[in-house]
């Protein structure tokens, strides 16, 4: 479709011409053939009415006589005009007396013989008659004697004749007009090029311009405004070259100054490389030289408080124990932060669990916050999922750094985490997490920088609280790594609420085919409603059955004598006339019983402690309603530290069933692990060794690669710990032999190599991986970190529970198998383990039983629920079963949401308090 504003200049000129012109003729030819056909009409009608009033006059005798003869004779005079189509003459009253017709009129169209009114109202009267195609024009004429009408006379004439003369007249008109449209264009063609072709000129030079072409100046001899726009445009294209010059000056400048910069931000970039190098160099030595003496000191000061100490020694070695913790959390700040600046932090991307990381949190900050007087509660949604994917060491470090700041800036009142599940569909799930404090709390101001690079609220803060103020921005840089946002608020009340969140992949049962994995498995279900259970592992393919409470020991003892024992065991919480969790215990101490997992269902998560289910032997606690990705995953997955890896039992461990009489000796020796340590800092030999012997396992040791390498050779090792960085051979290059030598003895299996090494940085984790080792564990740690990675690849000796028969105390206050059980804990030093928990049971209770009073004063159940709970697993720890069934019926109360009974039922608490802290007494007098 045309458009005016995109077409070029000549275009509108031309458009405009024709335009202007066009509409100027049209209008006076509209005019002209207007008035030629308003004349040649009214001229027609002037002349017909003459015509009329001549016959009229010449026939006024007849119509007096009304002698109608005479009449038709005056009418006939009119057949010498061709154009007159018929006349007729009327009397006085209307009334037909002659007519004439002439031969071209048609029958249908003669004059009427009595005449209408309209035709006697006027003199004269006209009126068009006749069709379209022969128009004609009939006249009336009254004939007048004084005021008297005597007649009418009648004249049609037709107009054809005259509507061709009018065409005529307009034809030649409108040939007029088109050759006056024509000299118009030719007259706007000639002219419009000297318009047109200066302003094309100026184009051309705006286009070179713009392409940077040389262009020269535009010469004229015009004196209107086309001129001076020329000139204006001259002067324009002047000051551009003479800008352009002064440009190109400056750019030959320029570039002068960049290749003088750029070669010394070269030599400046290599020198920030070598700079960049050397500082990786520096934190790897800075590492390593501080981990290793750190690790004999924390290690050292592990194995002493494990040690018989008074008061005042314990009291300074955990002193020095808490202070050299510290000084670990600051190295890692700085470490981790260095690795932030170099862009070298990353995520790992594996599947764990995440209720076991839960855990880690309750056990690690329950302590500290209890020596601080707080309370730690977790707020943890039931429908979070069993197995998530993700990295969950730095969704550990994050958490505890929240908590850890949590504990530490608070001097009061309670801490609590919460988690919830923001979003979920089939693949994953978002989860919040949210430190709850009450502590000093974060300004508005600071909460804009808090997350910042060695930045606290306030300069006090680290005077007061200490820190290196690289946590919160550690754990900004960890969060937006996993994809996630972290954040704070303040609270409604006091202290401050800490806050992140990320996204998670979900494990999901329902890909490939879940049947795999449990295809084979035997189950037993201890439920007072097994129906939906059976039927979920009836889906993949395990053979399950169920039983009572009462039934289900003897029944697993069946099937063991059978040679057919059950793999699973899920066990509901509520049963009747006793609980899963004791029957759990039960299970795990019949001897006669094989190693069997088993799952703890409850309505609740705080239906049993971490520290009760590892007792009993529970591997996982699942809440009601049972989602089955958790069910699945705590059936298929693998427990803590408490089942070895099957290649490495396979190959450790021979067939029961090719054990006999006569090797029977042989088999208890070799059932104690051998583990070669390579390390050659004597402290930490030390220390590994005390580590390694208290976990019951047997230690060689050698002082470097070479003597590790030669030990291999000679013994048959279970397991070594590598130390990295060794005189002589180091540890990579030791791996490395070994690895050797197993591949030219042609070796099945390959002998599980753990480096430990102080180096915490980027890539040291792949570094030992790549050399052909199977784990990493960094320095310093501690025995459960130790024992934890050493159950990954062999199984550890584990201490068998005592009898389930075991007599209690005499005056059946204190269960004497739960003293032992706690012995067994610690097989070294047991006494000196038992001490510490019953001193701290002893210390604990008496502020326990206080907020239980507070709680009844206040009438709040659920704190009332939360204190019951805790004091009752601490005291069924201790084997205090009197005051642990005294706090169960307080905890009931609490569910039940009323403190209705409960002053009685405290007193009763108190007096079995007092009751156990004498037998208590007695014991450690006695024993410890």
């Amino acid at each position: 479709m045309f458009n005016f504003e995109r077409s070029g200049l000549s275009q509108k000129l031309t458009i405009m011409s024709v335009l202007s012109t066009g509409s100027a003729l049209l209008l006076v030819f509209v005019a002209f053939a207007a008035t030629s056909v308003l004349s040649h009409t009214e001229d027609a009608k002037q002349q017909l009415s003459s015509l009329a009033g001549v016959v009229g006059n010449n026939s006024r005798a007849a119509l007096q006589s009304a002698d109608r003869q005479q009449a038709r004779q005056t009418l006939a005079t009119l057949a010498a005009e061709e154009d007159i189509l018929q006349a007729a003459l009327y009397d006085g009253d209307g009334r037909l007396l002659a007519r004439y017709a002439s031969p071209r009129l048609p029958s249908t169209r003669n004059a009427p013989d009595q005449l209408g009114a309209t035709a006697t109202v006027t003199n004269v009267h006209a009126e068009r008659s006749g069709p379209p195609w022969a128009p004609a024009l009939r006249v009336y004429r009254l004939l007048h004697d004084g005021d008297e009408v005597v007649g009418t006379v009648m004249v049609e004439v037709a107009q054809t004749r005259m509507w061709l003369d009018i065409l005529k007249n307009l034809g030649a008109a409108m040939v007029a007009a088109v050759l006056s449209f024509m000299m118009a264009l030719l007259t706007a063609a000639r002219f419009k090029g000297s318009i047109a072709e200066p302003v094309s000129q100026l184009m051309t030079a705006a286009q070179q311009i713009s392409r940077g072409q040389a262009t020269p100046r535009l010469a004229h001899q015009r004196n209107d405004e086309l001129g001076a726009l020329i000139d204006s445009f001259n002067d324009m294209l002047a000051q551009v070259e003479g800008r352009d010059a002064a440009l190109a000056q400056y750019r030959d400048q320029l570039e002068r100054q960049v290749s003088v910069r750029t070669e010394q931000l070269e030599k400046a970039k290599n020198a920030a490389e070598a700079a960049s190098q050397a500082k990786s160099a520096f934190l790897a030595t800075m590492s390593h030289e501080i981990r290793t003496p750190m690790n004999g000191v924390l290690g050292m000061t592990e194995l002493l408080l494990a040690s018989r100490l008074s008061e005042q020694q314990r009291h300074y070695t955990s002193m020095v124990k808490r202070s050299g913790e510290h000084l670990l959390v600051i190295i890692n700040d700085i470490l981790d932060f260095s690795k932030i600046e170099a862009g070298k932090l990353t995520v790992e991307y594996i599947q764990f669990n995440f209720r076991d990381l839960l855990d880690d949190v309750d056990n690690v900050f329950l302590p500290q916050a209890q020596a601080k007087g707080l309370r730690l509660e977790l707020d943890i949604a039931h429908n979070i999922p069993l197995a998530i994917c993700g990295d969950p060491n730095r969704l550990r470090q994050v958490i505890f750094n929240l908590l850890g700041n949590a504990i530490k800036f608070t001097d009061a009142g309670q801490i609590t985490v919460k988690v919830r599940v923001v979003h979920e569909d089939a693949q994953a799930v978002a989860l919040r997490f949210e430190v709850h404090d009450t502590g000093i709390g974060v300004s508005a101001e600071a909460r804009a920088r808090i997350f910042d690079s060695f930045s606290q609220a306030d300069g006090s803060t680290t005077r007061k609280h200490g820190g290196t103020g690289l946590g919160l921005a550690i754990s900004r840089q960890l969060v937006e790594l996993m994809g996630g946002a972290i954040g704070v608020e303040h609270a409604l009340t006091q202290g401050s609420v800490f806050w992140f969140a990320v996204n998670f992949d979900k494990r999901r049962v329902d890909i490939d085919d879940p049947s795999t994995a449990t295809q084979g498995l035997r189950a037993l279900i201890v439920d007072p409603h097994p129906v939906a259970l059976e039927r979920q592992l009836a889906a993949w393919r395990i053979s399950c059955a169920s039983c009572g409470a009462t039934d289900a020991l003897p029944r697993l003892r069946r099937a063991a004598a059978d040679g057919h024992p059950y793999d699973l065991v899920l066990l509901d919480m509520e049963q009747p006339r006793t609980s899963g969790l004791a029957l759990a215990a039960a299970i795990r101490a019949d001897s006669a019983l094989p190693a069997t997992r088993l799952l703890l269902l409850a309505t609740e998560r705080n239906a049993a402690d971490s520290v009760q289910q590892r007792a009993a032997g529970v591997a996982f606690q699942l809440i009601k309603p049972l989602r089955d990705c958790d069910l699945y995953e705590a059936i298929v997955a693998p427990l803590r530290g408490r089942e070895p890896r099957p290649a490495a039992v396979a190959a450790t461990a021979p067939p029961v069933s090719t054990l006999s009489a006569g090797n029977t000796s042989a088999a208890r020796a070799r059932k104690r692990r051998k583990v070669l340590l390579a390390e050659d800092n004597p402290v930490n030999v030390e220390v590994a060794s005390a580590m390694l012997e208290g976990l019951g396992l047997e230690v060689s040791r050698a002082c470097n690669g070479e003597e590790a390498l030669h030990s291999v050779q000679a013994d048959d090792f279970d397991l070594i710990l590598m130390d990295c960085q060794m005189p002589v051979m180091d540890g990579f290059a030791a791996t490395n032999e070994i690895r050797r030598h197993e591949q030219q003895r042609g070796r099945a299996r390959s002998l599980p190599i753990i480096a430990i090494t102080a180096n915490a940085l980027q890539g040291d984790r792949e570094s030992c991986l790549a050399a052909g080792m199977d784990d990493y564990l960094s320095k310093p740690f501690t025995q459960q970190a130790l024992g934890q990675t050493l159950a990954r690849w062999i199984s550890l000796p584990r201490v068998a529970p005592p009898p389930a028969d075991t007599p209690p105390a005499d005056d059946d206050t204190i269960h004497l198998q739960a003293l032992d059980n706690i012995r067994a804990l610690n097989p070294a030093n047991g006494d000196a383990l038992l001490e510490r928990v019953l001193h701290a049971f002893l210390n604990d209770t008496p502020g326990q039983l206080h907020t239980i009073r507070l709680a009844i004063a206040s009438d709040n159940p659920g704190q009332l629920r939360k204190a019951a709970h805790s004091l009752k697993s601490s005291s069924a720890n201790v084997g205090a079963l009197a005051l642990a069934q005294r706090c169960k019926e307080m905890e009931q109360l609490g569910r039940n949401q009323t403190t209705a009974g409960a002053a009685p039922l405290l007193a009763e608490m108190e007096r079995s308090f007092q009751a156990a802290r004498q037998a208590l007494g007695t014991i450690l007098e006695r024993e410890i």
